[in-house]
């Protein structure tokens, strides 16, 4: 019954990470029910994939609570959405694919890697363009197909590296953070059908579970997140650019730590 004092602040958490920073949530989602799994007896087998699928589906609920928001501040850019959006959602059809026949151990070290790198990206600041760029489409939407594949790999939502490649590309923080946000919705509907398909045949999963998405834990974080999203989002217009980028980066650095341990 542990579960249910973790999953309201798994809720919370994530939820305001997921529309304060653009990043779905699911850097939060899935250290804790991959913690959470692993006390109930399930192997990395099992528990990593879950934890991935599942966490998708709860960025789903989070990017639409979230995305109200941003569409009522107006700060999408609907053309740059465009142009990373068909690349992305077929790449978010692979990642799944890879991640659950990927050796765990190996995975879970890939992983830490892949948060320590996109961490000093942001917090040690490269400088982006002080122009605003129009983008090429032959460079987004590639750039968008490795973004879906590594996104739905580790159910991250995407959005730590589009909003990084709109900095880059001149767009303002705010704009790359709300654009992120709406990227990751189609992360997390394609990449958690994937999860759902690959493990319908795996035996000895919890009860409760879809293939591989656990329904209880869905909802269960869903009911907390998707308030703090919304809340999330409303406080990224009244941070400093240069505060919230410093802040992004130190958000990554105890889920980078759990990986290493794990």
């Amino acid at each position: 019954m542990i579960e249910f004092l973790i999953y309201p602040l798994i809720g919370i958490v994530a939820g305001f990470l997921a529309g304060f920073f653009g990043v779905g949530g699911g850097l939060v989602i899935v250290p804790s029910l991959h913690f959470l799994y692993s006390r109930m007896g399930y192997s990395d087998e099992i528990s990593i994939p879950l934890s991935l699928g599942t966490a998708l589906a709860c960025i789903v609920i989070n990017s639409l609570s979230a995305i109200s928001v941003h569409l009522k501040n107006k700060t999408i850019l609907w053309e740059s959405f465009l142009k990373i959006f068909f690349g992305l959602v077929i790449g978010s059809l692979f990642g799944a694919l890879i991640s659950t026949n990927a050796d765990k151990e190996v995975f879970k070290k890939v992983f830490a890697l892949f948060i320590f790198l996109v961490s000093m990206r942001m917090f040690f600041k490269i400088k982006d363009s002080e122009k605003d760029a129009q983008i090429n489409i032959f460079i987004a939407a590639p750039y968008g197909g490795l973004v879906g594949l590594i996104s739905t790999m580790f159910a991250v939502g995407g959005g730590i590296f589009i909003g990084p490649f709109l900095r880059l590309m001149g767009k303002k923080m705010k704009n790359a953070v709300a654009t992120s946000v709406a990227l990751t919705l189609p992360v997390g509907i394609f990449g958690s059908i994937s999860y759902i398909f690959l493990g319908l045949d795996t035996k000895g999963l919890p009860d409760f579970s879809f293939g591989y998405l656990n329904y209880l834990s869905l909802f269960a974080i869903a009911i907390f997140s998707s308030f703090a999203s919304r809340f999330g989002a409303k406080m990224t217009q009244k941070v400093d650019d240069k505060i919230f980028q410093r802040l992004y980066a130190f958000q990554l650095v105890p889920i980078f730590i759990y990986w290493v341990f794990a």
